[in-house]
């Protein structure tokens, strides 16, 4: 490159940047002065570009405004002809980067951003540079890794750059900390073309475990970029571990010692590195002691005992042989060996032993001095001096028997000492011989030693024939018929010639312990010593054995002698191996290559009986290929050895290595020595020899140009023999742009960067396999597809328009053009809207709408006043999609600006805390009440200046009271004509005439305003006395303190109080409280139920006066079941206070008069209804929600559904306006926007709602319905199952259900009709998309299966409804969204009694029948479409009735009077069985039914198989026989049927209310009384003569000796077996104790007690409870005590 051309790209650049600079700073000048007037940015105001670049695509993302949190921001942008903005903020390009490069290089633009809620903007300045770019890496950092022994030249990592301009690029590698490149570094070299690094040629030596260096990218103008690379070096597991001073262990450890005790570390090496390096210890299996001696720690080598040793007798555990092996975690896995020997140390842990527990013997009295006369022997299990024995005596009788007899310290030869003249004849000596060792400490034993001093006539016998010193025999010496020794001893007695011969038996196995060897006496008088037989002679445990012959005669006189048998070792023991593991030896190793150590040991206790040499088998293949080292077991290779060697099955190779000792064996007739065998498994380990192989690689591949960035292109593999070689896969040319990247692991080929078919439409890569030594490389062509990726363009940025409020132009207001610069196939433009006006969701709301044209039309009026939900400028985005709507869009911004027109009439401006007050009494002068108004409109144009005046239509009081005027500042001006009195009027509505500007376009308007005015109270009326009733709902008696009302006297005046002193006269002061500045009354926390009197006094300073003031509390504890089943009712045009206050003198309140028609409709005592539920709407109605209970509570979809039946007379009765029954707006689709709703009640726990009125106040139980859009079923509670079923979770979570109740949750599924009734379940949910399904079984052609809807006139404008019947015995499903009735209904017919599955599918659009799962068949399926909706919202089910089986409560036709409905379902009841009710996969429980006439949970409609019989003479006879026995049974079983008692299902059973107390009977409630026929249930006398009809059917039942199980009234006298404490707590509530009086019920016989338990007895409600002791009274709490019915 010339210096000319360096010089003018310098400047280039530096021109370009200085021109950046000063764009930058008059930018900042210029923002100076409005950046400090912001308060808070909507977006950064500065940025700065240089990504683009002549590569740079059409519609590229420069970058994103980011904008403040929760703003909503409108952008237009400066330059719309380059760029484009889009709604949320990001800047693109409009024209490809080289248009960019080749205009200018540099570009200054705004983009503006328009906060639309505040009205706020602010600029933002972008300077972006296009011009040259360096090179860019694909990745900072490039990772790889080499083997330690790879080859030169081989490849290590391919590192690739893209030049943003194309340019040519070239690779250089910089070591730290020099400026200038090389292509050679250390090992590496790199290709300054390609970018791949290499090892370069030659020996290859690493001395480091990593090298790091930085490679460089540099293009023709010398601009560069930088990556750096990792290479680590890999090691080869190519060493063993070695045991480097096997030779010097000699560990030593002491015997006895306890398991754990340390022994010695042995250290193994491996010159390898990481895991190659690591090593596991483990102990080599001894053959005679596997795994029990010695304990190795695998990570450190550290050897312990895992046991006491012995090293005496009977382990003589004296050397162990340990055998450790170390290795390496490398894979394969190598070991080294290490041999060596643990002496264990002798410790004096034996005592010595006798030879015999007790010695006696006998000697003359006059035997000479130093005469033998015994001989003790005692042996030591140890060894040395802890074994070295001395001997002494101990005198026991006579104490001076030491004086007599002397034992040598050495051998334990007694001898007479003195003469023995001086013992008498006969004298028994005792001594006692004592045995010491030479240990530290010393041990010893004892054994006592008699002496019989006898007459010189008796002398012991003699051995004429002793026996030799020491005989010698082989181990293995079997013969018990040849003597070993032959003896004589003769008497020395006159008379007794007799001599007999006996073996000592010691205590230990070398002195005969077992009788290893015997005695015998011959004809000749001699012994002669045999082998037994019974124990065989084993060198190696006993080599010798001390063997003591007795001489004894008839006169008890003895005499012993001892000598030794010797055993001689013979070669009877086989050498037996050590286990041994697999081995491994690398392929391609040099011959003596080690392999492994075998190891064996011989159990001969000689030489060279024990001494083993080791062979292999000389005729097998492995000779040839294996060697072993005679001495050692050392194995190793004689040739190089292939794994991959073709000729053989696999790497592996069975060694046979033969052990054998070193002398003819003495248990093998043939003469040859001992000989045992192993074999070993030897692995040739796998040596990277081979090269990878592409074999079957892809050629051409294919990939669109947009896909993503990671996107596979394609798989590419290439194969090793070599089975440890691991195949590093790179891309080494090719890859222009660095445009893909591959997995070096897996070889899949990837995207990395951005394709663009109109740049670069093909790739012809080359893919390099590498497996650290050697490679193979294949080339494949990668075809870039086009594809859509350039979205259409506008003809103009944005556009403008202006109109004025109000006006439906009749043609389009805009017609833009879009079009597509990129198309695939035919163009085809899409335009669509959004923005303000634009409803995707629900396109009938919208207010624009453009066709395939781009015409933009207006749909309906717009609005322009921002207070009236309008808006001045309509900011609409308009989106031209290409490839028909599916590709991709670009936006274009279009402003409608509106114009005023007078469309809004002036108001005046008052605010709630803003109403003026006039004082009573106070004269009028000088009083005016200045007033504002305000307009909608524009002010200036259709606004100010504004008039006023009294409406003409105001009241004549209005009028005679007030005046309005026009003021001087264009304000109302309110003056008072005459003094007030507070008493008469305490506010006032004013109408007043509010005008705008008489210039005003089109028309000046004029509108209506009330302004408020109160009257100021004054104290001018003296007080009277007062009384007031306050009703407290206390939910599950957990009340706080609470402030529960007021105490009221008779005063005029309300604005007094601070003239007012309250005193607590009298009543519960405990629980109850005063504050005796505002009269407020407190409620204690833990307030029990009842009625309590409270007196006051209150004291008026201003008159002077007193008087007293009574008021009554009502406390009603409201079990949590009350407020949850609890029923609703919406009044509309009434207040909570209207609502409570009594109507008139006579007329009381409507509070009181519902409670009243709510007992009435439901046929119970009023104190059986609780109304603790009054709130305000907000929209000028009461909400009213209320309990009822016989016992348990209703049901809220009972309760509910009754008073919709009855609902005009409800408002009839009390004259109010009902809007709902059963409050829920999400039968109101606005709710949720059209969406699923699933409401449901929060109750507030410590929370209540107050209406307090002069005289009755209501502190209730505060509610609020919530609703969650979206949901349209309740998550199932945390334990769903029913009917007393439980929850089993083994070994999934599951409901384990009584016999009867199948359902998933225990829920009863079947309910059949008779035609003459109905049941109520809860309503269908208001859902999207919903499912019903159920299974259907009927003879009858017609009948109304299931209805959900109105059951009387509409409520809240509720019409929609859904039900299925049977017409002309086909099934039809109608639904009404409130827009009309459709129908659907399949051609097969369903009165043929079989089960149908039935599935009826809806959704906005349609409703879909299915019969029997079948698809796509009229007969089995129907579909119909909703009839179009007139409004926005008409399509979901809104239903707020409960859902009726089975028939209708209402007949249908008056329901259908009532709707001026058109098509209705038949009216008439269903008859046959409904099974598995499921809405949306939910089970209907349908032995439950909230409410409901003449239904079973039995059907009658069973499907019988009709059989085929062929009748001959024996089947004849058995048919007689059959029918004789079945008349037989069936004569008995109407005996039986007549005797058993029967179930009466009737609601107006007078029997069930007389002793139950309930009117309803469900399956919640107490089974209904079982009675005899005989007994009929119109036949049961008045309450007053239960008694005696119950106690009179008892004792005839009694009577009755049938065997058969009885049923009489005292097993239907309680609740039963399934009630608990929970469902019985209702019973009583929101009453007093006063209020259910049950004593009667003792009258009535013991029968009766348990149902007098439970209503009469127990004390309810806490009643009996104390207070407790520190005088506060304890917390109300619901009776838990149960009667003797629960237990």
């Amino acid at each position: 490159m010339s210096v000319k051309v360096i010089f003018s790209m310098s400047f280039q650049r530096c021109f370009t940047m200085s021109l950046l600079a000063v764009l930058l700073a008059l930018t900042a000048i210029s923002d100076a002065g409005a950046h400090r007037k912001r308060r808070q940015s909507i977006v950064p105001t500065q940025y700065v570009l240089n990504n683009v670049t002549a590569g740079t695509k059409i519609n590229t993302r420069l970058l994103t405004l980011p904008s403040r949190p929760g703003a909503k921001v409108q952008y237009t942008i400066s330059d719309p002809t380059r760029f484009r903005v889009d709604d949320d903020g990001g800047v693109y390009t409009r024209v490809a980067g080289s248009e960019l490069v080749r205009a200018a290089g540099a570009f200054n633009f705004t983009v503006r951003a328009e906060d639309t809620a505040s009205g706020s903007a602010q600029l933002a300045t972008v300077l972006l540079s296009a011009g040259n770019q360096p090179p860019q890496f694909s990745d900072d950092l490039y990772r790889a890794s080499v083997l330690e022994n790879a080859a030169g030249g081989s490849l290590v990592v391919a590192v690739v750059a893209q030049d943003p301009n194309t340019d040519a690029i070239r690779y250089s590698i910089r070591t730290s900390g020099l400026v200038d490149t090389t292509l050679q570094y250390e090992m590496f070299t790199i290709n300054e073309l390609t970018g791949v690094i290499r090892l370069r040629s030659g020996e290859i030596r690493f001395d480091e475990e990593e090298y790091r260096f930085t490679v460089v990218a540099r293009d023709p103008s010398d601009l560069e970029d930088t990556a750096s690379v990792t290479v680590r070096i890999i090691d080869v597991n190519d060493n063993r571990p070695v045991f480097n001073d096997c030779d010097q262990y000699q560990p030593e450890v002491a015997e006895s010692q306890p398991a754990g005790t340390f022994v010695l570390k042995v250290v193994a090496e491996d010159a390898d590195k990481g895991l190659n390096a690591e090593l596991v210890y483990a102990l080599v299996t001894s053959p005679n002691a596997p795994e029990s001696l010695f304990e190795i720690d695998s990570a450190n080598g550290r050897l312990t005992t895992s046991k006491k040793f012995n090293r005496d007798a009977p382990d003589h555990e004296k050397s162990l042989r340990v055998i450790v092996k170390a290795s390496d975690k490398g894979t394969p896995s190598l070991e080294g060996t290490c041999v060596f020997m643990v002496t264990v140390l002798d410790i004096n842990d034996n005592p010595p032993m006798f030879d015999k527990q007790a010695y006696e013997n006998s000697v003359a009295k006059d035997v000479k001095v130093d005469t033998q006369v015994e001989r003790v022997s005692a042996t030591d299990d140890d060894i040395g001096p802890n074994a070295a024995i001395t001997y002494s005596l101990e005198a026991k009788y006579p104490p001076n028997a030491r004086d007599f007899f002397q034992i040598d310290p050495h051998t334990g030869i007694i001898s007479s000492k003195t003469s023995l003249a001086a013992l008498g004849t006969n004298t028994e000596v005792l001594l006692t011989a004592v045995a010491t060792d030479q240990g530290k400490p010393a041990l010893s034993a004892r054994a006592q030693v008699t002496i019989a001093v006898k007459d010189s006539s008796l002398q012991p016998p003699t051995f004429t024939e002793p026996p030799q010193p020491r005989y010698m025999l082989k181990e293995n010496y079997r013969d018990t018929e040849t003597p070993i020794a032959t003896l004589r001893a003769v008497s020395n007695l006159e008379g007794s010639p007799k001599v007999y011969y006996e073996l000592l038996h010691g205590a230990q196995e070398q002195t005969n312990k077992f009788r290893t060897f015997v005695v015998d006496e011959n004809e000749d008088g001699e012994a002669i010593v045999r082998y037994g037989g019974t124990r065989q002679l084993d060198y190696e445990q006993t080599p010798a054995y001390n063997i003591t012959v007795v001489a004894t005669t008839d006169q008890q006189t003895s005499a012993q002698v001892t000598f030794q048998i010797v055993l001689e070792d013979r070669n009877d023991n086989v050498p037996t191996f050590y286990d041994a593991d697999q081995a491994v030896v690398p392929e391609n190793s040099v011959p003596g290559t080690f392999v492994a150590v075998v190891s064996a040991v011989d159990g001969d206790a000689t030489r060279p009986n024990n001494q083993v040499t080791y062979s292999l088998d000389r005729e097998s293949a492995e000779y040839q290929l294996f060697s072993i080292e005679s001495g050692t077991g050392r194995i190793s290779t004689r040739v190089p050895l292939d794994r991959e060697d073709a000729s053989r099955p696999s790497p592996f190779y069975t060694v046979t290595v033969y052990a054998e000792d070193g002398a003819p064996s003495d248990i093998s007739p043939d003469g040859q020595p001992n000989k045992d065998k192993q074999r070993i498994t030897v692995e040739i380990g796998d040596v990277n020899d081979n090269p990878p192989k592409f074999e079957t690689a892809i050629d051409t591949a294919h990939v669109k140009e947009n896909v993503d960035i990671g996107s596979k292109v394609f798989d590419i593999k290439a194969t090793d023999i070599d089975s440890d070689s691991k195949i590093n896969y790179q891309i080494t040319g090719g890859n222009l742009g660095a445009a893909f990247d591959i997995d070096q692991v897996t070889g899949t080929v990837t995207v990395k960067n951005n394709l663009d078919y109109e740049t670069t439409k093909r790739y012809n890569i080359t893919v390099t396999a590498s497996d650290g030594v050697y490679e193979d490389s294949h080339q494949v062509t990668i075809e870039v597809e086009n594809e859509n990726d350039v979205p259409p363009t506008f003809d103009q940025p944005s556009y403008e328009k202006s109109m004025q409020e109000g006006y439906l132009p009749a043609t389009p207001i805009l017609t833009v053009t879009a079009t597509d610069p990129d198309p695939i196939g035919t163009p085809s433009i899409i335009y669509k809207l959004s923005g303000p006006g634009i409803y995707e969701d629900h396109p009938e709301r919208n207010v624009f709408s453009i066709n395939s044209e781009g015409e933009v039309i207006v749909i309906k009026p717009l609005d322009r006043d921002k207070g009236t939900g309008g808006r001045e400028v309509w900011d609409i985005s308009i989106q031209a999609w290409d490839d028909g709507g599916n590709g991709l869009f670009s936006t274009a911004q279009f402003k409608l600006m509106l114009s005023d027109i007078n469309d809004n009439a002036p108001y005046l401006i008052q605010s709630a805390d803003s109403t003026p007050v006039i004082m009573e009494n106070r004269k009028i002068d000088g009083i005016s009440i200045s007033v504002e108004a305000d307009d909608f409109d524009d002010t200036e144009m259709n606004g100010a200046p504004f008039s006023f005046e009294l409406d003409p239509a105001a009241s004549d009081d209005i009028r005679s009271k007030f005046s309005v005027t026009t003021g001087d500042d264009g304000t109302a001006l309110i003056r008072p004509k005459m003094e007030f009195d507070r008493e008469a009027t305490k506010q006032y509505k004013i109408p007043i005439l509010v005008s705008d500007s008489p210039s005003a376009y089109p028309n000046p308007l004029t509108g209506t305003s009330l302004f408020t005015v109160i009257i100021g109270d004054e104290n001018d009326n003296d007080m009277k006395p007062g009384s007031s009733v306050i009703s407290v709902f206390n939910l599950e008696g957990k009340m706080p303190d609470t402030v529960i009302g007021r105490v009221y006297v008779d005063d005029p005046d309300d604005w007094d109080l601070p003239d007012k002193t309250f005193t607590f006269v009298d009543g519960d002061q405990r629980r109850f409280g005063l504050d005796s500045n505002t009269g407020d009354i407190i409620m204690r926390h833990g307030t029990s139920n009842g009625t309590y009197l409270l007196k006051f006094s209150v004291y008026d300073d201003h008159w002077k006066s007193t008087v007293d003031a009574d008021v009554t509390v009502v406390v009603r504890l409201l079990p949590r079941e009350a407020v949850v089943q609890s029923g609703s009712i919406r009044i509309a045009h009434l207040s909570a206070e209207q609502f409570v206050t009594a109507q008139s003198q006579n007329t009381p309140s409507r509070y009181t008069a519902l409670v009243s028609e709510l007992a009435r409709t439901f046929a119970i005592p009023e104190e059986n209804v609780d109304l603790f539920g009054v709130q305000d709407n907000g929209a000028g109605g009461v909400d009213v929600r209320y309990a009822a209970h016989g016992s348990p509570y209703y049901a809220s979809q009972k309760m509910d559904g009754l008073v919709s039946e009855n609902v005009r007379q409800f408002e009839e009765s009390l004259k109010i306006e009902i809007q709902q029954v059963n409050i829920d707006e999400c039968v109101n689709e606005t709710t949720c926007d059209g969406n699923s709703c699933l409401s449901s009640l929060k109750i507030f726990d410590n929370e209540v709602y107050k209406i307090q009125t002069n005289l009755t106040s209501i502190i209730g139980v505060k509610t609020m319905m919530t609703y969650d859009c979206g949901k349209c079923q309740s998550p199932p509670p945390a334990d769903p199952c029913m009917n007393g079923g439980h929850l089993v979770t083994d070994p999934v979570p599951r409901c384990q259900c009584p016999d009867g109740f199948g359902g998933p949750n225990c829920e009863g599924l079947t309910i059949h009709f008779k035609g003459e009734g109905y049941a109520w379940f809860p309503r269908l949910g208001t859902c999207t998309d919903s499912q019903l399904s159920f299974d259907l079984t009927t003879n009858s052609d017609q009948g109304l299966v299931m209805y959900n809807g109105p059951l009387g006139p509409p409520t809240g404008g509720i019409q929609d409804f859904f039900a299925v019947d049977v017409f002309k015995g086909r099934l039809r499903a109608f639904l009404n969204y409130g827009s009309g009735t459709f129908v659907a209904s399949p051609q097969t017919p369903v009165d043929d009694g079989r089960r149908h599955h039935v599935d009826v599918i809806w959704s906005a659009q349609e409703v879909t029948v299915l019969l029997d799962s079948c698809l796509g068949r009229p007969e089995c399926q129907s579909s119909a479409e909703a009839p179009p909706a007139p409004g926005a919202l008409a399509r979901l089910l809104n239903v707020d009735t409960p859902l009726q089986l089975g028939g209708s409560a209402v007949p249908l036709s008056v329901v259908r009077q009532a709707m001026a409905w058109l098509l209705v379902p038949e009216s008439e009841g269903f008859y046959g069985c409904l099974e598995n009710v499921t809405f949306l996969g939910t089970a209907y429980d349908l032995s439950n039914p909230t409410w409901g006439e003449e239904y079973t949970s039995t059907c009658e409609e069973l499907i019988v198989p009709i059989p085929v019989i062929y009748a001959d003479s024996s089947f004849l006879a058995a048919i007689l026989t059959c029918l004789f026995l079945a008349v037989l049974l069936l004569a008995v079983a109407i005996f039986i049927r007549q005797r058993n008692v029967k179930k009466y299902k009737s609601l107006k059973d007078q029997l069930g209310m007389d002793t139950i107390g309930h009117d309803g009977i469900d399956s919640t409630e107490p089974s209904t009384l079982r009675v005899e026929d005989r007994f009929r249930a119109e036949e049961v006398p008045p309450l007053a003569a239960s008694a005696a009809f119950v106690s009179a059917s008892n004792e005839a039942i009694d009577d009755d000796n049938l065997d058969a199980a009885r049923d009489d009234l005292r097993n239907y006298a309680y609740e039963g077996a399934s009630s608990t404490a929970g469902s019985l707590s209702t019973i009583n509530s929101g009453t007093t104790d006063a209020d259910m009086e049950f004593d009667y019920l003792l009258e009535m016989g013991p029968h009766f007690r348990r149902l007098a338990d439970i209503y009469g007895v127990s004390e309810r409600f806490g009643r009996a409870s104390s207070d407790s002791e520190d005088g506060e009274p304890s917390a109300a709490t619901l009776d838990t005590e149960p009667g003797e019915s629960w237990c």
